[in-house]
């Protein structure tokens, strides 16, 4: 009987310290130019990755084919997170998760170049144009 009141007890002061504190019932989205900063700061801090030996598709659309080009950048840093450890992953990591939030429903637009018939850049490159990709969705949100 006492465990019981105990319990209880524990419960109600969790609650009560839930309801003072206002814990949120919802997240609250992230606007997408928060989304867009934190990546271009996470891009920023794989300047140093060396990699000369692998090639990546790189989009040059950028208005017109911004969600098809997006995912085309997704799919690529999914290419290189394989190949790179510790704090670069984590930084490609976070960069995948604020760029998925971005993408709108479907984005299979016909007029749009598949992401394989883009050039093939080495990493500097495509990390230098995916930066400026992201810059110029900034400057339209903004």
């Amino acid at each position: 009987m006492m465990c019981k009141v105990l319990i209880f007890g524990c419960i109600a002061a969790v609650i009560l310290m839930t309801a003072a504190y206002g814990a949120p019932t919802t997240t609250t989205p992230i606007p997408p130019a928060q989304l867009l900063s934190h990546a271009i700061m996470d891009l920023e801090q794989l300047k140093n990755i060396d990699n000369d030996f692998l090639d990546f598709y790189t989009p040059n659309d950028k208005q017109e084919c911004s969600q098809t080009t997006l995912e085309c950048y997704l799919a690529e840093l999914k290419v290189l997170k394989e190949d790179v450890e510790g704090e670069n992953q984590t930084h490609i990591t976070n960069i995948e998760k604020n760029l998925n939030k971005l993408k709108v429903g479907n984005s299979s637009n016909p007029t749009c170049k598949k992401c394989e018939s883009n050039e093939k850049k080495k990493f500097p490159e495509f990390r230098q144009e995916l930066e400026s990709f992201l810059q110029s969705m900034l400057r339209e949100i903004v």
